[in-house]
């Protein structure tokens, strides 16, 4: 016997709802639980927030403050307990949380960071293969 895997590509619509609901967490936690980036993103941290509140999750000036929030959560992580934070970061490890409450707070919240950040790179991806493939017609 054998079987057949068909994959199902996510449709731009679900891609879209899924990183505008990943967004709007992200803001969330960064509004209520996370200090503010420092350096340059610190002037554009209360502008992402908002901006992915409202389902903008696209806009540019928001990359850098999103990759230091998530440095900043890895950093967060490193400092309870020395490299867990890049490895979940790194692995994406969705297995067994940890014992501590707070290291699995932390731990939820960067693998929230991940899945938003690859959904919105592939949400990006995906409107751009659309562009480029409506402007050669």
């Amino acid at each position: 016997m054998s079987y057949t895997y068909i994959r199902r590509e996510q449709s731009l619509e679900e891609l879209a709802a899924c990183v505008i609901s990943d967004a709007a967490a992200f803001a969330h936690i960064c509004a209520w639980r996370l200090p503010a980036p420092k350096g340059p993103e610190r002037r554009v941290f209360l502008h992402m927030i908002n901006r992915l509140e409202r389902g903008d999750v696209l806009d540019a000036r928001d990359d850098d403050c999103i990759e230091a929030v998530g440095q900043d959560l890895v950093a967060a992580v490193n400092a309870l307990l020395p490299g867990y934070g890049d490895f979940v970061l790194q692995s994406n490890d969705y297995g067994e949380p940890p014992i501590d409450p707070d290291l699995a707070w932390y731990r939820s919240q960067i693998l929230l960071f991940s899945r938003f950040r690859y959904c919105r790179n592939r949400l990006r991806a995906r409107l751009a293969a659309r562009s480029l493939v409506g402007s050669a017609d």
